[in-house]
């Protein structure tokens, strides 16, 4: 059984309030001299660890992860404005023991266990489903906070921010205006990096599958790009694709648009049901993203086919890899599957160490 650092059984707004749950003493990393460190976007980091958009509500969090060694830290998604997201339960665990769930194809929905944590769930095979809306603070307090996180970072430690865009703005602005107005929200804030948000299962069809449309995507990462200008790098956040052909279409695409890189994959979009077959969630949230153990063969699977594109194509695009990393080694596959740098999410919540376990890996088979 392990202890998560965000209490699944509180709301988004009380987790950021108390911040993180974490009390253990913070062990000293193994170091790596700075001509060691690599090149990420023209940054250099320590490592090739990090923590993706989510789990991060704010500076306290990032500098939380940033002090156990996570080197690439992502900002949870920012909007514009204040937004609440979904109400609680946010985040319940699955019976989903031993599964793998595959990137399209299979709509068989998982049962949910609950928010009490199944006896089998150890930190290596934890798997939840998370249901947020993606909430935001306001505009406010991200101008304030996201400079507290850059100063809280360690030499050799990199602050990506994440933004997304905010449809059906009642004074009128469109979808793809409030992108790059979270975009410049963001570069004003003092962004080196802004992670676009195009991926999320937890929000409507079209702002959560967005990655998916090449010449939708390629539209907004142009106006993203022409924004921000060549000094801030623009990722893009992407979920699992259906067959290498469409993963294709939406790379090439991206590096034309300018895109700088494509990290992947987002949780899989699945039904969530109870013992009585009812929507977990509730009715209005019939789905929501599957994440942890489950993901982490889709997410292999992305990233090696991923690597196989950009290096055929010569697209140039830096790749981070994301889904089901719940150990060092996990992390290490990542990598050698073709991910420039690999990042863990829940893995990060429900075992907060796995940034030293990993720099003690590679520190071992590096002797």
């Amino acid at each position: 059984m392990s202890t998560c650092i965000y209490d699944i059984t509180a709301s988004w707004a009380d987790n950021v309030a108390r911040g993180p749950q974490f009390d253990s003493p913070v062990p000293q990393r193994p170091q790596t001299h700075s001509d060691q460190w690599i090149d990420f976007l023209g940054y250099k980091v320590a490592s090739r660890i990090g923590v993706p958009a989510g789990p991060l509500l704010d500076s306290r969090w990032t500098s939380l992860a940033a002090s156990l060694g996570y080197d690439i830290v992502t900002t949870k998604t920012i909007r514009t404005a204040a937004s609440a997201g979904h109400a609680p339960p946010n985040v319940l665990y699955l019976q989903a023991h031993g599964k793998q769930l595959p990137a399209a194809g299979d709509t068989t929905p998982l049962q949910a266990a609950g928010v009490e944590q199944p006896d089998e769930a150890a930190a290596t095979a934890v798997a939840i489903t998370n249901s947020f809306g993606m909430p935001s603070m306001d505009a406010a307090f991200l101008m304030a906070d996201i400079p507290a996180a850059q100063a809280a970072l360690r030499p050799g430690q990199l602050l990506v921010v994440s933004v997304t865009g905010t449809p059906n703005r009642p004074d009128g602005v469109g979808f793809a205006e409030d992108f790059v107005q979270a975009a410049l929200l963001a570069k004003q804030a003092g962004a080196k990096v802004i992670e676009a948000n195009l991926s999320c299962p937890n929000v409507g069809k079209g702002q959560g599958a967005l990655y998916a449309d090449a010449q939708q995507m390629a539209a907004l990462t142009a106006a993203l790009v022409q924004a921000l200008g060549p000094a801030v790098p623009l990722l893009l956040k992407v979920g699992a694709f259906p067959d290498e052909a469409a993963l294709e279409a939406v790379l090439g695409a991206a590096a034309a648009a300018g895109a700088r890189g494509v990290a992947g994959i987002n949780g899989l979009s699945r039904s969530i049901i109870t013992a009585d077959g009812e929507p977990a969630l509730g009715p209005d949230r019939p789905t929501s993203g599957v994440c942890g153990a489950p993901i982490r063969h889709a997410a292999l699977q992305f990233v090696r086919a991923a690597r196989r594109i950009i290096d055929r194509r010569q697209l140039g695009l830096a790749l981070v890899g994301v889904g089901g990393v719940m150990c060092a080694q996990h992390a290490v596959d990542m990598l050698e599957a073709g991910a420039d740098v690999v990042q863990s999410a829940t893995g990060m919540m429900w075992h907060p160490l796995l940034a030293h376990e990993y720099h003690q890996l590679v520190q071992q088979q590096s002797r």
